[in-house]
């Protein structure tokens, strides 16, 4: 019978249908990697050289990495030893790092976010559970996370970027009836058939679950009867003609922009922190009174971090009057203000373009509701209901802002070739111009 991992362990927490189907009917094809996990993998290995040891073995699987731990341990060990696996029974796990000083044996299991997480005590209570059991005296357990005060100020210097937080008393105080759960979550793996559970709130905390298309095929549409808005639970479609005056009565030219932006757990650009979102991409369409357009846009390419040349770009491109329309445009000001920062010869110029922002958003959501947006004002929600053609499902491997993003760090891979990069740039390209145009068909519907 199968082992259960740590991964596994997690998995059944959040669902225990997750956790058969992973074991019995996983996906035949292996989701993308999710920036997340990107950012958990950097965030690691920049451990081993923050926290020097012994990395143990484990590129012939498990088994492999378990023999290894043991006869590691068996020799007295390492003071610090990186992917530990140990085994107790039916259950196995893979340790973050295990570091022992002064007799004291301490597990640290690392986690890219900026804090120490609800989900990080069980994760790292299964791992104690399980040392424990394979006579690996834990006596401490630790969650080394990402400090985002930390500003890089030379390449490559990180000293100060990794916190460690002793999560010690919060381990012992569940493990003894995570034990049982882990017992319980076992018997799960052997059953003959998944586990009769309906979809929930559960499917997407704390992460979004692989199989929600399988769980969903075939569901009923959402049940918005107890929405909070009025207009959804009615499910009929609303146009306030009144509300969209803000749209209506603006001044000319109109600009339209969006930015796509990339956040790093371990800061690569010097004077920059953690998890700031760093823009690479933006599009621009200008709008005039006889309804003339123009559009311009920005990619970066070997030249990323440079924001000096994209903000000079953008300030060139824009009006030097009328409104600047976003969609969330909290996010737009955010992205301004750092580039503000960072280029200050240009921060009055870009000030002042923050300043003219408008945020279609709140003014669509009292302007417009429609049933197809099942209770969503996200922009993706509304322009299908107003211009179908424009539905980002026509678009090609770039639809949304996580494949925007993998998309960039593909094309900024030196393993890339030319005509993968001259794909992936025609992709970014065309998704970050279908937003802002798709902004100016909103504009219009809502002043019509």
């Amino acid at each position: 019978m199968a082992w259960l991992t740590k991964s596994r362990f997690m998995a059944g927490r959040q669902c225990a249908k997750r956790l058969w189907f992973e074991v019995h009917a996983p996906l035949a094809t292996r989701a993308p990697e999710s920036m997340a996990i990107r950012q958990g993998r950097e965030f690691d290995s920049l451990m081993r050289v923050l926290v020097p040891g012994r990395v143990v073995a484990r590129d012939r699987g498990l088994p492999a990495a378990i023999a290894a731990t043991s006869r590691v341990l068996a020799a007295g060990g390492a003071p610090v030893l990186h992917q530990p696996a140990v085994r107790h029974g039916e259950f196995a796990v893979i340790a973050d790092i295990l570091r022992r000083d002064r007799g004291v044996s301490e597990l640290i299991e690392v986690k890219a976010s900026t804090q120490v997480k609800p989900e990080h005590i069980p994760d790292a209570a299964f791992q104690t559970l399980v040392l424990r059991g394979a006579r690996v005296p834990v006596q401490r357990v630790s969650i080394a996370h990402v400090d985002n005060t930390f500003v890089l100020a030379r390449k490559g210097e990180y000293a100060g970027l990794a916190s460690e937080a002793d999560i010690t008393a919060e381990v012992e105080a569940v493990l003894p009836a995570l034990a049982e759960e882990a017992m319980v979550l076992h018997r799960v793996m052997a059953e003959r058939s998944a586990p009769a559970i309906a979809m929930g709130p559960h499917c997407h905390a704390p992460w979004p679950c692989p199989f929600i298309e399988r769980c969903s095929a075939g569901a009923p549409p959402p049940d918005l009867s107890t929405h909070r808005d009025a207009r959804v639970r009615a499910g009929l479609r609303i146009v306030d003609r009144a509300a969209a005056a803000e749209v209506r009565d603006a001044p000319w030219p109109r600009a339209y922009l969006d930015f796509e932006t990339i956040a790093f757990a371990v800061p690569e650009i010097v004077g920059t922190r953690p998890y700031e979102q760093l823009p690479f991409q933006w599009s621009l369409h200008v709008e005039d009174a006889s309804g003339d357009l123009r559009h311009a846009e920005f990619l970066a390419r070997d030249d990323f971090g440079d924001f000096t040349a994209l903000a000079t770009a953008l300030l060139r491109a824009a009006p030097p009057s009328g409104p600047v329309f976003a969609y969330n445009a909290h996010f737009e000001a955010r992205v301004l203000a750092l580039l503000a920062r960072h280029v200050p010869p240009q921060a009055a110029a870009l000030d002042a373009l923050r300043a003219r922002l408008v945020d279609l958003l709140p003014i669509t959501r009292k302007a417009y509701y429609d049933p197809r947006m099942q209770g969503s004002w996200s922009l993706k929600a509304v322009i299908p209901t107003i211009a179908p053609e424009l539905a980002y499902t026509r678009l090609g491997e770039v639809q949304e802002g996580e494949a925007a993003q993998l998309a960039f760090l593909e094309l900024r891979a030196d393993a890339t070739d030319a005509a993968r990069r001259a794909a992936l740039e025609t992709a970014l390209l065309e998704y970050c111009r279908q937003d802002t145009w798709a902004l100016v068909c909103l504009a219009r519907f809502l002043a019509r």
